[in-house]
């Protein structure tokens, strides 16, 4: 069985969450909710999953990438324009060529899919729909079926025991032909009914794992608490208590438990006089000041500045947030610049930044301590490698006539805050080419080896990029990214080396390098950062021997007529 993800966010939910984000990557105790639906195809051995993405859809395949941390193999199918959920389904029909699972992006589906699929193939229809029992306040459609599960209608709820469409669905290849080309089709109100009165075998399938379409903000807190709730059960099962009754099977937290019902990220610190009470989840890069008190069921995503003396309970704080001194937040969601009551389904802005405001990576970024850390090993570096910049100046400024030195304006990291301007400076590397692009003598080698990019150390040093960051872009470059999830990556600073240079090679068009980016923006930590530098050394390597100094052979050989 082949597995397909939608996830075109074409029905955006759950505003002001989703203002700059696609509502699959919603986070759930710091994780996209999509993340449930890949896990659960994982967990079933499924190896190969489509994506389908429209709308904001780099910001998805930036986080899931290639699939490999679930040890799948991942695959996008993108749209142009919108077709709806079923003519998503017709867009990615070439890839469909057996019986396929549907899974929604954009809602918390934990459904066993053994079972689901033993049900399809047991009555030999061409459409299983994934029912589970009516949540109150959704607006899901519901079923009307015979007594052997046959579908025999697909509308809104009329009774309150209608079991009601979670968007998962095992189908047939041959329902495709009844999708309509060109026009936008949905599964539930177009597709669907055409089945049913093409006398086609529908049948509906009730599932008993949690289901949460996520279409309230009373809805999206309480996937907050299950998921949590559902770990500190699994994790302390002898001394959890409280929380809803509903839980998930694989309630996948990304932190470490530090003491029953605790987790916490990388990267943290936690003032000694803090006050818990479990569960609690506190994400990554974050900071909690004196005396603060987190209350249980509270969500703490990354980089989340709590500060002295605040107190939170059975609340949800999404990333990139402070909150500020004294500040009492009791069974609300929190984004960097509003509160949200999911009880009312109000959101009240906040202009004040002491109360509530934005901590951007970019202020950790440029921390002191990692400022100090990049310095003192750029003056290790220069030190260590000493004998080659000897040998690569004198060859720059013999063979330049005493220019060794070429500058190349470059954008770096986000300077003023979220609407703050990026930071423009002069890269400094020795001069390989004659102005009509040509190699100097010895530039070649010195291109061929990344010689040339010595001097970037001390771009290090003066503080215009680190050590590890995004890739040193040109203005031209930078003036290409206009969509919100482009944004993410200008959060770091540029770097010499970086996830850009172990993935990509000088081949990469401009969207592979910026989805490396923002991924490594969403993922960088101190520890990732000496991994890849670490790296490095094998990286260069591979792209200056063998293939990579092949493919660099092929490329230079085409500059300048060379």
């Amino acid at each position: 069985m082949q597995v397909i993800i939608l996830a075109t966010d074409e029905q955006r939910k759950l505003p002001p969450l989703t203002d700059t984000l696609p509502t699959p990557m919603l986070p759930i105790v710091d994780r996209p909710a999509m993340a449930t639906a890949v896990e659960i195809v994982a967990r079933a051995g499924y190896k190969q999953v489509l994506i389908s993405l429209y709308e904001r859809g780099g910001r998805i395949a930036a986080y899931f990438g290639s699939g490999r941390r679930w040890g799948i193999d991942i695959k996008y199918v993108t749209q142009r324009q919108s077709w709806g959920s079923a003519g998503a389904l017709r867009w990615a029909g070439g890839l469909l060529g057996e019986t396929f699972l549907v899974l929604p992006g954009d809602s918390v589906c934990d459904l066993d899919i053994d079972a689901a699929l033993r049900f399809h193939q047991a009555h030999g229809g061409a459409a299983t729909v994934i029912l589970h029992s009516p949540r109150a306040a959704a607006s899901a459609p519901t079923a009307q079926a015979d007594a052997e599960g046959r579908i025999l209608s697909i509308g809104p709820k009329v009774a309150e025991d209608e079991p009601q469409l979670t968007g998962a669905f095992i189908f047939e290849p041959s329902v495709l032909r009844h999708i309509p080309q060109g026009d936008s089709y949905d599964v539930a109100n177009d597709l669907l009914p055409s089945l049913i009165s093409a006398g086609e075998a529908v049948y509906g399938h009730m599932t008993t794992g949690y289901w949460n379409p996520l279409d309230s903000l009373a809805a999206y807190q309480e996937a907050q608490q299950v998921y949590l709730y559902s770990a500190y059960h699994l994790e302390a099962p002898e001394q959890a208590t409280g929380g809803p009754a509903e839980r998930v099977r694989f309630p996948s937290l990304e932190a470490r438990p530090i003491a029953p019902g605790v987790w916490v990220g990388r990267d943290h610190s936690i003032h000694p006089a803090m006050k818990l009470a479990a569960p609690v989840y506190i994400g990554h890069n974050s900071w909690i000041g004196r005396e603060v008190e987190l209350g249980a069921g509270t969500v703490l995503g990354s980089n989340v500045v709590i500060d002295d003396e605040a107190t939170l309970s059975d609340s949800t704080v999404l990333s990139n947030t402070y909150i500020g001194q004294l500040v009492r937040v009791e069974g609300k969601v929190v984004t960097a610049d509003s509160i949200c009551d999911p009880t009312t389904g109000a959101t009240t802005r906040v202009v004040d930044p002491f109360l509530i405001s934005r901590v951007g990576a970019a202020a950790e970024g440029r921390s002191p301590i990692r400022r100090m850390a990049s310095t003192v090993a750029a003056i290790g570096l220069i030190v260590l490698l000493g004998p080659l910049f000897l040998v690569a100046g004198l060859i720059a400024l013999l063979a330049s006539g005493g220019q060794p030195l070429v500058r190349s304006p470059r954008v770096g990291q986000q300077v003023g805050g979220a609407n703050g301007s990026l930071r423009t400076f002069q890269l400094v590397n020795y001069r390989t080419r004659r102005a009509n692009g040509s190699f100097i003598p010895g530039g070649r080698l010195l291109e061929r080896w990344d010689l040339h990019r010595l001097p970037e150390l001390f771009n290090v040093l003066s503080g215009d990029m680190g050590l590890v960051g995004v890739k040193p872009l040109r203005p031209e470059e930078a003036a290409r990214l206009t969509e919100e999830w482009h944004q993410q990556r200008h959060e770091a600073p540029a770097g010499i080396t970086g996830l850009w240079y172990l993935q990509t090679d000088a081949d990469s068009d401009l969207d592979t390098v910026i989805v490396t980016d923002v991924y490594y923006t969403a993922t960088r930590s101190w520890r990732g950062d000496m991994l890849l530098l670490l790296r490095t050394p094998g990286a260069w390597l591979h792209r200056h021997s063998g293939q990579g100094g092949r493919a660099y052979r092929m490329k230079a050989d085409n500059v300048g007529g060379m």
